[in-house]
């Protein structure tokens, strides 16, 4: 009917001689290769937008009727358009407040080497010799540290240094006394602070201990944090990103998003999950903060709103973390089965009640889960949630799903839950190989990212990068989801779960719109939705998968503005 009523109004437009001028164009593509991403998936050679909206798609012939005195033609001239990519599953807020500081990029580190890499970064940018310095995207496979490690990295000053899986925190002895971490505190729910046989604390922070000690570091001041994520969004634009679902809020992050706001320069469409911190707290309470917190923060329908809840189900399943809950146990480093299976931060019921209020409360219900037993508690919760509240349209989701047992793949489908994949992830890397497998055995490896198995059974997949524990390049993502390899010659990881091109530029665009509660205005270009839209240099659905890293963007428009612009 839509494809109908947009053929109807074009030729309204065509065969009404008064329109020429007061109908025209603002911006006419032509002569491209534009991907609609529509019911159809069809592809055009022309698009034409007025103000914010796609008012024309169709053949170069057809969109002429719309080119005024004033209109801005642009002459693809054979080059690929797609709609916005929408990132589902970032961190925008908090990871631009990582600018300026030590990034060690997330390469293998020794002790040794970590130590070296500290060092530089000192002597680059010491910064105030009585400041907390910090470290980032340290990688945490296979690296122990102890309390006298870090203290010697730095011994003068508070250290705090973040690992790149998001999941781990290491603080010197300054860092923890002034966090006030000794042997006397107690873990925080959903977090463990690593101890040594006496209780002492060793500086190894795993989940929500981390924020013991980022709660007591100083904050920039507004302006700096403003500025920071305008430079992020920046760089999205650059990757072709126009829509983003944070994935982790609370109030001060919501405080940059609206300093952007009021100052006219939020440019991104911005979908928040408000962070629930204690699931001890009584569900009643947890989800009544929710809506307060949905009511404050949603200040622009199309660019700024907090629909969604967000619950960490457990951890990162690398080794040494291993806060991943598993089913079976954990493997040691001679293959035989441990006792451990991974910490549980909650208890089912409570997770069943969360769930089932903040489903009849209207919010997307968004679910960190990298274990299999993580997956699986998070479904039980959307099965009690669905026996008490009916069919909803919450476009409930759990992200990452490194491991998810093979008889709940075909839940999914059954009780409608999205399958929010981080793509880039799928590859046989250090991190699959040396830190995971090896712990897991090769039955459950079989098992790692089973993206075309949850495909086959009826799921709907989305992408997102989870932005800084990754890079947030959706061009490099689809080249793994396709191959499962880091780059053309490297080993596949289960090539068998490889998705196709289709099916993954769906993901980025109007699967991800749906799981954003947006696609009637986002997602695909079709007549009367936003102009979101980006240029390509290629034809992503021409090209050798192992050459779309390569991918580059050569503008972005948002609501009709162009955004970016390519050098």
């Amino acid at each position: 009917m839509r494809h109908r009523l947009a053929r109807l109004t074009l030729a309204v437009l065509l065969l009404t001689p008064t329109a020429y001028a007061e109908d025209a164009a603002h911006i006419v593509f032509r002569h491209g290769v534009i991907h609609t991403q529509d019911s159809g998936r069809r592809v055009v050679q022309a698009l034409a937008v007025r103000g914010n909206h796609i008012v024309a798609v169709g053949s170069d012939d057809d969109i002429s009727a719309l080119i005024g005195p004033s209109t801005r033609v642009i002459d693809l001239e054979g080059r690929a358009v797609l709609p916005g990519i929408i990132d589902a599953h970032t961190h925008p807020a908090a990871s631009a407040q990582d600018y300026g500081k030590c990034d060690l990029g997330d390469v293998m580190l020794t002790p040794s080497t970590l130590a070296r890499a500290v060092r530089h970064c000192i002597r680059v940018h010491p910064g105030d010799p009585g400041s907390w310095f910090s470290v980032t995207q340290v990688n945490p496979s296979g690296l122990t540290l102890r309390r006298h490690d870090l203290d010697a990295l730095v011994s003068g000053r508070p250290l705090v240094m973040s690992g790149s899986d998001g999941h781990t925190v290491w603080a010197n002895s300054r860092a923890l006394r002034a966090a006030h971490i000794d042997l006397r505190t107690l873990d925080p729910t959903g977090g463990h602070i690593e101890r040594d046989a006496r209780g002492v604390p060793t500086g190894t922070l795993r989940d929500m201990a981390g924020d013991l000690v980022f709660n007591v570091i100083p904050p920039l001041s507004e302006a700096t944090e403003a500025e920071n994520l305008v430079r992020a969004f920046a760089e999205m634009h650059a990757m072709g990103i126009t829509s983003v679902q944070d994935a982790a809020v609370d109030e001060h992050l919501m405080t940059i998003y609206r300093q952007l706001l009021d100052s006219h320069r939020l440019d991104m469409r911005v979908r928040a999950s408000y962070r629930l911190t204690d699931l001890h707290e009584a569900p009643n309470a947890l989800i009544a903060k929710a809506m307060a917190f949905r009511e404050r923060w949603t200040l622009d329908p199309d660019f700024l709103r907090a629909d969604a809840v967000k619950i960490f189900a457990d951890g990162v399943i690398e080794t040494p973390s291993r806060t991943a809950s598993l089913l079976e146990p954990y493997l040691d480093q001679h293959g035989q089965p441990t006792t451990d299976r991974g910490p549980s931060y909650f208890e089912q019921s409570a997770l069943d009640q969360i769930v089932s209020l903040a489903d009849a409360a209207g919010f997307t219900v968004h679910i960190h889960a990298i274990g299999d037993r993580a997956t699986r508690a998070a479904l039980d919760a959307f099965t009690y949630s669905r026996a008490h509240n009916g069919a909803t349209d919450t476009r409930d989701q759990i992200a990452h799903l490194e491991l998810v047992d093979p008889l709940d793949i075909a839940r999914f489908k059954a009780l409608g839950v999205l399958a929010n994949y981080q793509f880039l992830w799928f590859m046989a890397d250090p991190y699959i190989t040396k830190a995971t497998i090896p712990y897991l055995g090769e039955t459950r490896a079989h098992q790692l990212y089973a993206a075309h198995s949850l495909l086959a059974a009826g799921a709907t997949l989305v992408g997102g990068s989870d932005w800084n524990v990754s890079s947030f390049n959706p061009f490099e993502a689809m080249e793994r989801a396709i191959t499962r390899a880091e780059a053309r010659g490297k080993p596949a990881l289960l090539p068998t779960e490889a998705i196709d091109i289709e099916t993954v530029v769906s993901a980025y665009t109007i699967n991800a719109a749906y799981a954003l509660r947006q696609e009637q205005t986002t997602g695909s270009l079709e007549i009367g939705k936003r102009a979101d839209l980006i240029v390509l240099d290629r034809d992503i659905f021409a090209i050798d998968p192992f050459e779309l890293h390569a991918t580059r963007v050569l503008s972005t428009y948002v609501d009709g503005h162009e955004v970016y612009r390519a050098p």
